[in-house]
């Protein structure tokens, strides 16, 4: 079974089966675990407010543990779980490469558990034998790293990582559990009955759209007319149109990032580079 950090449901399921000799396993939600990478970060920068580190400076600030170092950091720990699929071996390696990638500098480069090779999404190994010279512009002082390699041991631990080789979310169910609750609030009480017709609805509408009302009516012995087949149709087709908006809308943003990105290189390549918040 799969589930979050907090279900219940495994505990309830045990209690099923203890008396079995089935073994039941719990898979954890990829996208969950990644979370814990932020949520534990954030804990252990709030409990060190206010106090100072062996290089005497606090951890957060510039140059130092920032909401986005945070968030940068939470997302690099997902893909070195989700890239590595194939084995816990693999993937504990990559969870320590990105911390000491995140530790090395210029005079102390430690990219040794980073993938080799021109392909690499390490640039220091990717630019070996190579003209180019990473700066190592990413790098957080080592004291930093003292604070937050707790974190590390913790999320790489080889019983947690083995519940993520899955490499799936339950982002599915949470969809799913949001067309329900549309029909059958959470918040409020209603009958078996109604749970089971709005559970029902919820999964039919899910999987096959609305123009599914229309089949379950006919199988019910009750006629549908021209009016109502149009209607569902429509409904489908604006929930598909909006789908479609949304993913160009990303696509847009994407697009004009990527551009404003090479923009801001060229500028600092050329003699006259622009000057604008946020540019450097």
């Amino acid at each position: 079974m799969s589930g979050d950090g907090d279900s219940k449901s495994f505990a309830a399921v045990n209690e099923l089966k203890k008396n079995g000799n089935e073994i039941i396993k719990k898979q954890e939600c990829v996208g969950h675990v990644q979370k814990r990478m932020g949520t534990r970060l954030l804990r252990v920068k709030t409990a060190m407010k206010g106090k100072v580190l062996a290089d005497g400076k606090p951890l957060g600030g510039k140059g130092r543990l920032t909401q986005e170092r945070i968030k940068r950091l939470q997302r690099d720990y997902g893909l070195a779980i989700r890239q590595n699929t194939h084995s816990v071996a693999a993937m504990k390696r990559a969870v320590w490469a990105l911390y000491f990638h995140t530790l090395s500098t210029k005079a102390n480069p430690q990219h040794g558990l980073c993938p080799k090779g021109p392909d690499s999404w390490c640039k220091y190994n990717k630019y070996q034998g190579s003209e180019e010279i990473y700066e190592h512009p990413h790098s957080l002082p080592t004291a930093v790293m003292e604070a937050i390699k707790p974190v590390f041991k913790d999320l790489s631990d080889t019983q947690l990582l083995e519940k993520c080789l899955h490499g799936r979310t339950q982002n599915q169910n949470e969809s799913v559990n949001n067309v329900i609750w549309t029909r059958i609030p959470k918040n409020v009480f209603v009958e078996i009955n109604t749970l089971h017709f709005g559970v029902y609805d919820a999964i039919a509408t899910y999987n096959k759209g609305n123009i599914v009302k229309c089949a379950v009516l006919q199988k019910l012995g009750i006629m549908t007319g021209k009016f109502m087949i149009n209607a569902m149709l429509s409904m489908d087709n604006e929930i598909q149109r909006d789908a479609e908006r949304k993913q160009r809308d990303c696509e847009r943003q994407a697009r004009q990032l990527r551009g404003l990105k090479i923009k801001l290189h060229e500028d600092s390549d050329s003699d006259n580079p622009s000057y604008g918040p946020g540019f450097f």
